[in-house]
């Protein structure tokens, strides 16, 4: 038998456990023993060998039943193939008309009182002449869009956003009686979620979303002077003015009075702001459940942006963070850091994605007019407009971009052992860094490489010395928390 290694699909990670297989094209996680060690040694000085010559090699260490057993193992993983095969292009595997969708993001309000020096919103579409907020009739063909392509999911996602969403809450107050009226007919639950800057939160919008057991996203940077450096009010005379004063007293009424979900933060990781454990400590003594970290993407020039340096920086910070997580995790105790918390989740799930998210496929957004985006952060952006809720979808279009993006489409993704929990990185940081949505995140690779040998030891720590805990804590613990846009 004449094999070929393909280390694409092999990497191993040293662990306090032995060496750990990454088993790359099923996302499955292996300790490797001492005969897959010496065979996959040896294949990575000899990629094209064959079986007798193998066993021949190793006949000192391992009988050539052991090696026979490992290989034929090392084959259903992929790890080793027979003969020589060449990569192939994928070709396409979705029909996007026929998916359904279960998430539906509404801009209900184009407008933001905020400046965030490093939103991604156009200017024009925030702070022009004529912002837009999305009328009712809209609201409602965009109800009844959701619930024609949920197909057969029990279960189908509203997600309010902006601008800032609840600039437009009497909207929200109607969509969400008009879709539980829908979900009770249809015999579908629905659920309801809201990324906000806080700004606006009162007792009244408060108990609405106790009500509607709304999962809850507040976007916060920090302590004062971190949040306030990018998160601004401008004054009629165009001075900056920061939104940490404004901002904490009202997410202090809302972590106390609202009890029915789990509230997370969300933090955008800029140039100057990268402080992760001090950040992730502060929001979590005003009461959130969970923080998540975003490192931005930012066009070059931007002053905000990450330089590798800085991306350095913030992995150090997540190791740290992550250092925290296991010490509390191995005393029963839960640490609500996102990042950690969904790879440790998708690990522990074999995830295995074919694309980065669910972005043109289970999920769409729509924007004020009634067009449909690739997701929240495509607004404005006419490449990914792909119709309108009145009008129609142009699934051709968005068959050919969805399909184009396959993570099998990608050349370089298939070199890179992380691929099936990347799926190739974010559509809109690609098209922001490259101006090409279908392109993998470049920029990011070994950032994500690196942490994810980081989650990949910390997972097997678990397992080997408190087995219970990902089951128990991360996946059952936060369950109900809300599903964060990124």
């Amino acid at each position: 038998m004449d094999l070929q290694f393909r280390p694409e699909n092999a990497h191993v990670i040293p662990s306090a456990q032995g060496p750990i297989l990454v088993a790359a094209r099923s996302m499955a996680l292996f300790v490797v023993d001492p005969a897959a060690e010496a065979i996959l040694a040896y294949a990575r000085t000899q990629p094209r060998f064959s079986l007798a010559h193998l066993a021949e090699t190793l006949a000192d260490r391992f009988s050539s039943q052991d090696v026979l057993e490992t290989v034929q193992e090392l084959l259903r993983l992929h790890v080793f193939v027979e003969g020589n095969r060449p990569l192939s292009p994928v070709q396409p595997v979705v029909d996007v008309a026929r998916f359904p969708v279960g998430s539906l993001v509404l801009n209900v309000a184009n407008k933001c009182n905020l400046h965030c020096s490093y939103c991604y919103e156009p200017e024009a579409a925030k702070y022009g002449p004529v912002p837009v907020q999305m009328e009712w009739e809209t609201a409602r063909t965009s109800v009844d869009f959701l619930f024609h392509k949920a197909g057969s999911n029990p279960e189908v996602n509203l997600i309010f956003f902006g601008g800032e969403a609840l600039l437009n809450f009497k909207l929200m107050q109607q969509v969400v009686a008009y879709a539980q009226e829908k979900g009770q007919a249809a015999g579908k639950r629905v659920d309801f979620s809201l990324t906000t800057n806080g700004t606006l939160l009162t007792d009244e919008v408060i108990d609405f979303f106790q009500e509607h057991r709304f999962g809850i996203t507040v976007s916060m940077d920090g302590p004062q002077e971190l949040h306030d450096r990018r998160r601004f009010f401008l004054t009629a005379k165009g001075e900056r003015r920061g939104s940490y004063e404004q901002i904490v007293p009202r997410v202090k009424r809302l972590l106390g009075r609202y009890t029915a979900r789990p509230v997370v933060a969300r933090v955008t990781v800029t140039k100057g702001t990268i402080d992760i454990v001090r950040i992730y400590e502060h929001l979590t003594e005003l009461g959130f459940f969970e923080i998540g970290f975003a490192p931005v993407t930012a066009k070059n020039g931007e002053d905000y942006g990450l330089e590798p340096a800085n991306l350095r920086q913030v992995l150090d910070g997540f190791k740290a963070l992550g250092d925290v997580y296991v010490e509390r995790a191995l005393r029963n105790q839960y640490t609500g850091f996102s990042n950690l918390s969904t790879m440790l989740t998708d690990l522990h799930a074999g995830t295995n994605k074919l694309f980065p998210c669910g972005a043109g496929l289970g999920l769409l957004d729509v924007d004020g007019n009634g067009d449909v985006y690739l997701c929240h952060r495509f607004p404005g952006t006419e490449e990914h407009r792909y119709g309108n809720v009145k009008e129609g979808i142009e699934y051709d279009r968005l068959n050919d971009f969805i399909n184009g993006a396959h993570v099998g489409n990608k050349p370089v993704c298939q070199t890179c052992w992380i691929r099936g929990l990347c799926g190739g990185g974010c559509y809109h940081e690609a098209y922001t860094q490259f101006g090409d949505g279908a392109l993998p995140n470049l920029h990011y690779c070994d950032f994500l490489r690196e942490w994810t040998e980081y989650g990949v030891g910390v997972y097997m720590k678990l397992q080997a010395e408190n087995p219970g805990f990902v089951e128990t804590y991360v996946i059952r613990g936060r369950g109900d928390a809300p599903k964060e846009l990124t």
